[in-house]
């Protein structure tokens, strides 16, 4: 097997792996390390703090998390990164502002789309599908792209090994994710009052929007519900919590690019109640590995029937579908494919576009609502 040169750059935020937060961090962990473990020449540009089995460039010493957003200094890692572009076969870039830059180099480069196709992106997005190759971590996200755009899909994956695993149902309802509409929380709340069960919240709740969210919305619906609350625990308490669960709410409001939560959950043995929605019905086996429904009502019912599902078929769906394993020999033939056809898209000249044409609000809003 002849080895690649691979750059693979993470956004700056957070480290890789992450320490609480940080599911594309997760991904670019189980990449990295897995690559490097097939015998590639790996490099990661990553926060500083991070920990890998591949060569570390750290263009910040600490995660500059309480930037999360900032165009600029994104800019600075993700430049920091390109230049060094001729020590490379090829780079693949997980960042959000990275592909503009990505479509000016002489090698070729993978970004892979994260967030959903939104109004104010697919413009750029269509642009970058002409320069530069496109992963889609999702069958449906890959069919709301611009048409004409390709992308090869690669579903996220995690290793299962690392989650404890149980057969024995609990009887709590889990709810794991970032405080904000797109998330449901709302709605997780009022699944567990209906359903007359106890409801563990593992959250994120440290950006603005977040705080405001959960005064506003979220705690003052709490009253008179058994309910625990957690923000971002340690790993080891997270997996603890998916383990012992009688089921993971994931009342979904958006269209769910993939949803880390689901496998995770999964791969411990507990069940998913999912609203339908984006990725859902390709994550979830219904009836077997999870519930999928269509409104609170129904979810609050599914809740009683998940100690009904076989929760090793639960740990079975993942290892077979969405394993880190599988996800790296994906990752790897890909590679392979694009050097053997030579590697560049049509055009290696820098996207006549601004950069505010795929960021979003530069506040940190659009960048964290892609995660």
């Amino acid at each position: 097997m002849e080895t690649m040169r691979i750059a693979i750059v993470a956004p700056p935020w957070f480290a890789v792996p992450p320490t609480g937060y940080g599911g594309i961090e997760w991904v670019v962990s189980y990449l990295a390390d897995g690559l490097t473990r097939r015998g590639h020449d790996v490099t990661l540009f990553a926060a500083g703090g991070s920990r890998t089995e591949a060569r570390l460039v750290s263009t910040f010493a600490e995660p500059p998390s309480a930037l999360l957003g900032n165009p600029a200094i994104e800019a600075q890692h993700v430049l920091a990164a390109y230049d060094r572009w001729r020590e490379f076969d090829i780079i693949h870039d997980h960042t959000f502002l990275g592909p503009i830059t990505g479509a000016a180099v002489p090698v070729p480069v993978v970004h892979t789309l994260h967030g959903p196709v939104t109004p104010e992106n697919r413009g750029l997005i269509r642009e970058l599908g002409r320069r530069l190759h496109l992963v889609a971590i999702s069958h449906h996200q890959r069919s709301t792209l611009p048409a004409g755009v390709q992308a090869a899909v690669i579903h996220n994956g995690i290793d299962p090994a690392a989650f404890p695993f149980s057969d024995r149902p609990g009887d709590y309802l889990l709810f794991c994710g970032r405080i904000n509409p797109e998330k449901g929380p709302v709605q997780a709340i009022e699944i567990a009052r209906r359903a007359g069960l106890p409801l563990l919240m593992v959250v994120k709740i440290n950006e603005q929007l977040e705080k405001d969210y959960w005064e506003a919305e979220v705690r003052p619906r709490l009253r008179g519900l058994d309910v625990e609350v957690k923000q971002q625990p340690p790993t080891e308490e997270k997996l603890r919590a998916y383990r012992d669960a009688l089921a993971t709410l994931f009342p979904i409001q958006w269209p769910e690019p993939f949803g880390l939560v689901m496998i995770e959950s999964m791969a411990t043995g507990t069940p998913v109640i999912a609203f339908r929605n984006g990725s859902v019905p390709e994550v979830i086996q219904d009836g077997v590995t999870g519930i999928i429904v269509e409104d609170i009502d129904a979810a609050a019912e599914a809740a009683w029937r998940a100690k009904e599902l076989d929760r090793r078929e639960c740990r079975r769906r993942v290892e077979r579908h969405f394993s880190a394993a599988l996800n790296v020999l994906r990752h790897e033939q890909l590679y392979r494919a694009i050097l053997g056809e030579g590697g560049r898209r049509e055009g290696a000249a820098q996207l006549p576009l601004a950069l505010d044409g795929f960021a979003g609000p530069g506040d940190g809003a659009g960048a964290e609502r892609a995660r």
